[in-house]
This record gives C-alpha cells, structure tokens and sequence, in this order.
C-alpha cells in the first residue's frame, strides 16, 4: 500500500495519515517554527510517520496568554479524530482506522504527544488542563492544584473558556509525551531585547502562566509520569528547564528519562528535507520505549 508522506489541511492542524497506522503522533513545534510545524519540522515527522505514526501537526499563533492557545488545541481534539477517521475513509484505508475512534483515556493509548522548545509547555499546559477534570471543575478557584499555585484568578478564564468541553473526550490521560529540548518560557524569551522584558514585566505584563507559575503547577501535578525528555548538549536555550525536570522528577521518584545529544544545539529537530538522522532516531527510541513504559503505570 502506498505510504507516501503528504501533509493535509484537517480541522486547522497539517495532517499525515498513515495508511496502516499503529498510533497517533501530536506535534507542538516551537516559537515561530510552531507556526509551519509541517515545513520545519518535515523530516523529524516524516521519519516518524515512516514508522507507522498519523502526524498530526498543531499551529499555534503568537500571544502572551499560553493557557488560551492550550485550550485551543484541547478544544479540537474531539473534531480532529473524527476527521482523521474520516478522511481515512476517503482515502479508502479500511487497516487499524478505529483506533482515531478509540477513547484518549483508554489504558492502551494510541496517542502520543512530542513538542519541541515552547511547544512541550502548551503540553504541558494541556496535561494540567486534563487534571482539572475533577468535581471541582464547576468552580475552578476551589482546585487544589491551581490554589497551591497562587492563580485563582486565572481560574475565571479558564473555566469559561472550557465552557462545553467534556474533559474527557479530549483527555492527555495515559498519552505519554517526548519534550526536546523543553522551554518553560517567560516573556524574557518572547521578547529578545533585555530591557524591553524587563519594562513591560515592571508594568506587570508577562506570559500566562509565568515560569514561576507553570512550575510550580507541573511540581504539584499528579501527571507527567510517561515522559521522556531529549536535551542538547549545546542547547543554551532550554539548559535550565533540562535542569529543573531532572531535578523535579528526581525528588518526586517519578518514572522519567533524559537523553543527551552531544554537540548539538536547539534547533536540532529542525530539517525540511534532510535533518538531524541521530535526532529522529533517538525520538523513535523514545516512542518504542513509552509504549513499553505505558504499561507500567496505573493510572486512578
């Protein structure tokens, strides 16, 4: 059967259908890259499509409100699987096609989430997004997690941004998720001129959630127990955020792995039609790895 990798428009994400899949690939690219995930990240998802994986590919725009761009993807989760589903059809792929029906919090997930620089925060965001379906969801500013935290006040937002969203037909629960070279970004690294930041932070502008905040809310998550994190030697960019996950998961004996790529930096994943071979092998590994990992933790 032809196999031959082409991306797609698909409910405002760029899609690879695969026509004897075995899982389904989420992408977050990073900052400005994130933009065309599909044209700079072409080879990385190519050599993992190759491997048996629909792409899904996710753009995202610039702003300074990272939960809005979160609830975004959360919300077109639901209607993204149901067009896989049916352009599948379309397609006349009859192998494996349920598993874009399947439901995202089923043991055996089919679903597997990598993102690169800013990118794995918007996962990350979604990850505590999925955490929020509890009985405290109807009045967000009583949740535990988001009280822990200092941000009540976001909760206001939140919550009537979710409005009609049933969390778990769009749930991250048992999807295990690949950071390369993970940035939990602060307006510092949105704005590239020192001065400029500092100013507008002085005036209390700044991303949403701050570093200090989307820390403090990954450190008193319950999630982010299948995960596998690929850093760069030479990456100055997300050295320090490499850094605090060891040292986090560390503390909490979580399940976790760090891999280091040596000379190379933070742009590595890049490559239209050729690319970082070592990277996209290393990212395969990892794959195969979590599906054994998955196994491994209960979830309650």
């Amino acid at each position: 059967m032809n196999t031959k990798f082409k991306f797609i428009p698909l409910s405002f994400h760029w899609c690879a259908i695969h026509p004897q899949p075995i899982g389904v690939v989420y992408f977050i690219g990073g900052a400005f890259f994130g933009t065309f995930p599909n044209f700079f990240y072409r080879y990385l998802l190519q050599e993992v499509f190759e491997q048996g994986y629909t792409i899904v590919a996710i753009p995202y725009r610039f702003t300074f409100d990272h939960w809005s761009v979160a609830i975004n993807i959360f919300k077109d989760l639901e209607e993204v699987r149901k067009s896989l589903y049916q352009e599948a059809l379309s397609l006349n792929y009859t192998t494996n096609i349920g598993i874009y029906l399947e439901s995202p919090i089923a043991q055996n997930s089919y679903y597997v989430w990598i993102g690169h620089s800013l990118g794995c925060k918007y996962i990350q965001l979604l990850e505590i997004l999925t955490e929020l379906d509890s009985p405290d969801l109807e009045d967000l500013k009583k949740s535990p997690i988001l009280r822990q935290c200092g941000i009540q006040e976001q909760a206001k937002n939140i919550r009537k941004s979710l409005d009609g969203i049933t969390l778990a037909d769009v749930s991250l629960k048992n999807q295990p998720s690949i950071f390369l070279a993970p940035v939990i970004a602060g307006i510092q690294n949105a704005i590239p001129i020192p001065f400029l930041a500092k100013l507008l932070q002085y005036f209390g502008l700044d991303v949403r959630p701050s570093v200090k905040e989307t820390k403090c809310l990954i450190s008193q998550s319950s999630y982010f127990q299948i995960l596998d994190i690929i850093a760069f030697s030479k990456d100055k960019q997300a050295s320090k955020t490499v850094e605090w996950f060891d040292h986090i998961f560390e503390a909490k004996k979580r399940l976790k792995a760090l891999i280091v790529l040596p000379d190379r930096i933070h742009l590595a994943p890049l490559g239209y039609q050729d690319g970082d071979r070592e990277v996209a092998k290393t990212v395969i590994y990892a794959l195969e790895k979590l599906r054994t990992k998955l196994s491994m933790v209960l979830f309650q």
